[in-house]
Parts: C-alpha cells; structure tokens; sequence
C-alpha cells in the first residue's frame, strides 16, 4: 500500500515538473520572439509601431494597419476630398442631415467634451481660419482684422448638431468647416493599438508623428522608454528635451516650433486661437499631456498651446487623469521646463539622442 501511494506522489510529482518545464519553456519561448517594427506613411507623417511576435505575421500586421490608417483618414483627413468631413465642410445646407461614419461620431463626441472641459480653447469649429492662414488644403489668404472677424463669426462648435440616431449630423451656419487635425493624430493611434490588441498583442509602442500609445511592457520586461521632442526650428537630427517611462497610456505633444511661416519678420504658427482669430501667441514651446489614451492627450496638448504654460499647467494640475509637460522660452536662450508631479515621476535618465520607443 505504501508502495502505490509513492507511486502515485510520483507521478504526479512528475507531472507537475513537466507542466512547470513547458510553462517555463513557452515563456522563455515568448521573450525570444523578434521585437517586429511596422513603418509608413499617413496623416503627412511617418508610423512606427513596435511590438513582439513571430516574424510570418509581420506582412499580416502590416497590411491591416494600413487598412485601419485608411479607414481613419477618409473619415477626417480634410485632404481627401471624398472624405466624410470634407462632404460635410463642402455642403452648404444648413439643417439637412448629413451621413457620418463611426470613426467621425467616436471623435465628434470626444472633441465636444473636451471643447466644453476647455471653455473652447479646443474648437474643431476652427477649421475655416486654420485654411484662411494657410494651415489647410486650401491656399493662404490675405488676412486683415476685417477678414478675422467675418471667419470668427463662423467658429462655432454648437452650430454642428449629432442627429438622435448617431448616423447623421446638421450644421446651423452654412459656411462652418469642422478640422479634426488637432485629435484625428491621437484617435488614428489609438485605433491602430485596439487592431493590435483584437490581433492578439498584449504589448506594444505605436507612434505616429510623434503621437504615442503603448500597453504592457517593453519585451525586455522593463517600460518603454518615449522620447519628447527639444523644441528645436529647422533641426537638422532629433534631440530630445525628455524622456519617460510608461508601461500604459498615451502621449501626444504639440508644438509651433514645426509647422509656421514667416512674413515680414512675423511668426505665424500653425495653433489658431479660437477666441481672437490668430495664431497663438505665448511663450510656451512645446506641451505634453499623458492621458489614458492618445486621442484624448492630442486634444489636451493643442488646448495648453492655446492657453499658454501657466494657465496649462494649472488647468492640467486640477484634473486626475491628465499630467502635463510645459517647454518655454528662456531668457538666455534655453528652455524651461515645467510640469505636474505625476509626470515628473515618470521622467527616466536618457541620453539627448536616445530614440523613443526604446
């Protein structure tokens, strides 16, 4: 009797070592997997997207993503003539209910809260003079205080009404044009990681134009390591002002140290103030905001450039589930830094050129 109860403790003894050798081996199996890089173009920018995973389902991967970017820019790249906010920029109706897609209505949500959050520091209602001084599709226009007026006058975010059954959506002023480009970034990086996800990536960095969202950690077992951009003009390699350390969440930065002309001697960047008309005026460089996803950090990021460092970095210090990162100007020429305590906590020690998604 003695002897079959040894046996028995055996056996299972045995057993269990080999289930606990496969578990082993199907883990070591998993952080040998090749680190696979995704790259292209959308959106006027350049993708990358990192994660772990046998080498045959890269072709896969590929394609897929480039189907998501796709659905996303005909939905609200104002560049596609056929696309759904361009249909509705270009009608004239006023009342007439007009087809939107999901992508549109998923994003025409998330910016009405944040334009409300905002008291309209954010204001995708202010597409007609994003054209007018020339950051559009269309060509730049003469602009005068008298040609201000008459396109603020159209800036209204309320004049663009969702019908009750999420299919459609009205304009009351013929002339309004809606430009999503301040959130379309962050929303089209966000969507890529929910296609990597449904794939069966637990992991993974996606970056599109410096945009970022990233879920469970790096393949080496540790973070990853996302760079922000030195608000640099005309620089000729990436230097970095900062690096952070983020295992989920996503982060976008804006900034007029890229997009600007000059007339004259005069700097007009690319942030439109909503409330005067013109190009945003503050010192402030750069701003980074973490949020829990990319489309929403995207939308925070272009309202602190509107408002400017002090009034950000109070409005992104009362609210949670946000933390900001503030580059001005200063004095002798260099840059100060500002940001709240939560992101400071995720700042890590990275040489000046250390690429992001590392």
């Amino acid at each position: 009797m003695r002897n079959r109860l040894i046996a028995g403790y055996a056996k299972y003894a045995l057993l269990f070592l080999a289930l606990l050798a496969w578990s082993f081996w199907r883990r070591s199996g998993q952080a040998e997997q090749p680190i696979l890089e995704l790259t292209g173009r959308t959106m006027g920018t350049t993708y990358s997207i990192r994660y772990a995973g046998p080498a045959s389902r890269q072709a896969r991967d590929q394609a897929g993503v480039d189907s998501v970017l796709l659905a996303v820019n005909q939905s609200m790249s104002t560049y596609i003539p056929t696309s759904t906010i361009s249909r509705i920029n270009a009608s004239t109706e006023v009342g007439t209910p007009l087809p939107i897609d999901a992508h549109f209505l998923t994003v025409y949500l998330a910016s009405k809260a944040v334009y409300e959050d905002t008291d309209g520091a954010f204001n995708p209602a202010v597409g007609p003079l994003v054209e007018a001084w020339g950051f559009g599709p269309e060509r730049r226009q003469t602009m005068s205080q008298e040609r201000v007026d008459s396109l603020l006058a159209l800036v209204h975010f309320e004049s663009f009404k969702i019908t009750d059954d999420s299919l459609h959506l009205t304009k009351s002023i013929a002339g309004a044009h809606l430009d999503f480009s301040a959130i379309a970034k962050g929303y089209g990086v966000d969507e890529v990681g929910r296609y990597l996800a449904a794939s069966g990536i637990e992991a993974y960095f996606v970056e599109i134009g410096g945009e970022v969202v990233v879920r469970g950690a790096h393949p080496a077992g540790r973070p990853w390591r996302v760079g922000i951009d030195r608000p640099v003009e005309d620089a000729t390699e990436r230097q970095l002002q900062a690096v952070i350390e983020l295992e989920m969440g996503g982060l976008a930065t804006s900034g007029n140290y890229r997009n600007f002309y000059e007339i004259d001697g005069q700097k007009y960047a690319h942030t439109i103030d909503p409330t005067t008309g013109y190009p945003a005026k503050t010192t402030l460089l750069s701003a980074s905001i973490l949020a829990a996803d990319c489309m929403t950090a995207d939308a925070y990021a272009t309202a602190a450039m509107v408002m400017g460092a002090e009034r950000a970095l109070a409005f992104i210090g009362e609210r949670q589930e946000l933390e900001g990162f503030f580059v001005t100007a200063g004095p002798d020429g260099g840059y100060v830094e500002t940001m709240t305590p939560g992101f400071e906590g995720r700042l890590a020690e990275a040489p000046a050129t250390a690429g992001a998604g590392s």
